[in-house]
């Protein structure tokens, strides 16, 4: 048969927490007064169940800790991947803009003479070097749009040529120094048969590159 102290430290745990009756607690509280060794086994009780809420806040603080390191690591990996996308963005804006600086846009009048070209071309060979000289016919920007249209060309068959042309024959120049593309500008730009002349060096590089993939 169980003596008092047994019969109290069977009840320990459940003092411990806070569950016993009044009765039970009351004769817990009253053996404790003047058993030194159940004391002890309280205290024992009380030092395991630190151990453990101790155990379990760390427990919870590794987790907290460790769901914030993942956060944080895509986080991360979200900044670096937009930071990729910015860098070849840019790279790729300004290899458009120096390729596009070294471009002349001549849009030349209707009723152009073939004597007013080639004086065009011939002072434009003049002023720089290795210079290439393209010619787009309005037949051929009226295709090209078509082309672009697509399934929607049809709304242009109105347009035959000629008078009835949206364009107007031009030049693509292409230079390979930057600094011939002025040159270049200011001795045509009086020229006769020139209706507009386009320079892409003011122009700002990220509007060229956007509308260059809105075209393409």
């Amino acid at each position: 048969m169980k003596n008092e102290c047994d019969i109290v430290k069977d009840l320990l745990f459940s003092y411990n927490d806070g569950v016993l009756s009044e009765t039970s607690k009351n004769f817990v509280e009253k053996h404790l007064k003047d058993c030194e060794n159940c004391n002890n086994a309280l205290k024992e009780i009380r030092q395991e169940n630190g151990k453990i809420e101790q155990k379990k806040e760390i427990d919870a603080f590794k987790g907290v800790r460790k769901k914030i390191s993942k956060r944080n690591n895509v986080i991360i990996s979200i900044g670096i991947i937009i930071l990729l996308i910015i860098i070849i963005f840019n790279v790729l804006v300004f290899v458009n803009y120096n390729n596009m600086i070294t471009t002349i846009q001549i849009t030349l009048q209707k009723d152009i003479t073939e004597e007013q070209l080639a004086d065009i071309e011939n002072v434009i060979k003049e002023n720089a070097s290795g210079v290439e000289i393209e010619y787009i016919s309005e037949d051929y920007q009226l295709r090209m749009l078509q082309n672009w249209l697509e399934e929607d060309a049809h709304i242009l068959d109105n347009y035959k040529g000629g008078e009835d042309s949206p364009f107007k024959p031009s030049l693509t120049i292409k230079v390979k120094e930057k600094n011939d593309t002025q040159k270049v500008v200011k001795a045509i730009k009086n020229m006769p048969g020139i209706y507009k002349i386009l320079n892409y060096e003011d122009q700002n590089p990220y509007i060229l590159f956007l509308s260059k993939l809105l075209y393409s």
